[in-house]
């Protein structure tokens, strides 16, 4: 861990134990205001990059439930939801190149919830797991809300990125597995937190890995880098059945390539769907991790200038190697170590877009 990195984490450190916080109010998920992207709320997840794209905000055959990742960077264990905070906007930015793909062929849900603040993965404690556990019984009540309320028994997918994901393994897992539940998930895409190889059959002994491009009823995750790119051998939170505890980053974790929708690792050029996406704002700086207020800036996602690259899952660690024009430009960004953690989606938006049609189409 670098010294740079060492000092952000005690700037964005809890003030005080889990125990000893005040936590947030839970979320009263009847109430629109507790959902960061509905129907009927005119949000971040109807931009497109090209105002051809067809945008289908309602009335689709199939709902998605998306659960944002981390964007809580505060001095607190557990995100307040304030629509005030920077953290806030984060999870719009989120919205914006992570749920986009699915807003013509699925109507958006995504709760907002109480999320475990970044410092919750470097807790030397169990501070850091309870905090996820509160931000669990938001993303457990909304899913059950959002069930009982808006699905009207239509069949659904499950998209979530890091935090998110982890929250998703839970919910899956838990909740959805070996019930009715499953057999309408058409897939879940779970997408930037580990599974590692040897805890898939404990997690989803039910649930099949996506092999092919149009598999349905399963599962399927990546975690991209840069090519040659290795983790360090940190240990992060993981949840099982039987309760929290640690994994290596750098164990062999499950993997899918979007650009072949399957877990070869010969390298892959893009296919014809393929587009990648960037976030625009008007003076808003995307590495700010400090700022404590939302910044009204204006934003919108666009294509990315430069497109090329090529992508491979590396057959000893599973995770997603990139290489090429696009990849190079990010090496240029301050601090850039590799990881493209940031970019899981943003990447792979146009195939993401196409292939949640095909396993619709598959599933219906």
């Amino acid at each position: 861990m670098s010294e740079v990195f060492e000092k952000f984490l005690q700037l964005i450190k809890p003030i005080n134990s889990y125990d000893d916080t005040d936590h947030p109010k839970a979320p009263d998920y009847s109430n629109l205001d507790s959902w960061a992207a509905h129907p009927d709320i005119d949000g971040y997840q109807f931009f497109v990059p090209d105002n051809n794209l067809k945008v289908n905000r309602n009335k689709n055959d199939v709902d998605v439930f998306y659960i944002h990742p981390t964007g809580c960077f505060e001095q607190t264990w557990n995100s307040d939801m304030s629509k005030n905070h920077s953290t806030y906007e984060r999870t719009e930015i989120m919205l914006s190149n992570q749920v986009t793909p699915f807003n013509d062929s699925c109507n958006i849900y995504a709760p907002e919830y109480r999320q475990a603040t970044y410092y919750s993965y470097f807790a030397k404690d169990s501070d850091g797991t309870k905090a996820h556990d509160l931000a669990f019984e938001d993303i457990l009540n909304s899913f059950n809300y959002f069930i009982e309320n808006f699905n009207d028994s239509k069949p659904y997918i499950i998209m979530s990125h890091s935090q998110g994901a982890l929250h998703a393994q839970r919910l899956i897992s838990k909740y959805i597995q070996n019930t009715d539940l499953q057999k309408r998930m058409i897939c879940a895409y779970v997408i930037g937190y580990i599974i590692p190889e040897k805890e898939y059959e404990t997690l989803f002994p039910s649930i099949p890995k996506s092999v092919n491009f149009n598999d349905t009823n399963c599962l399927l995750s990546w975690c991209t880098v840069a090519e040659g790119f290795k983790r360090a051998r940190e240990r992060t939170i993981f949840w099982k059945p039987s309760g929290w505890g640690l994994e290596y980053m750098d164990q062999r974790i499950y993997g899918i390539n979007p650009f072949s929708w399957n877990n070869s690792s010969e390298w892959i050029s893009q296919p014809e769907c393929h587009s990648s996406i960037i976030t625009k704002a008007d003076n808003y700086d995307f590495a700010d991790r400090l700022s404590s207020l939302h910044s009204r800036s204006n934003k919108s996602i666009q294509y990315s200038s430069v497109q090329d690259f090529t992508s491979a899952l590396n057959s000893k660690t599973g995770l997603l190697e990139a290489r090429g024009p696009l990849v190079d430009r990010y090496k240029k960004i301050r601090y850039f170590n590799g990881d493209l953690h940031s970019y899981d989606v943003m990447l792979f938006w146009g195939c993401l877009r196409k292939n949640i049609k095909d396993r619709i189409n598959a599933f219906i």
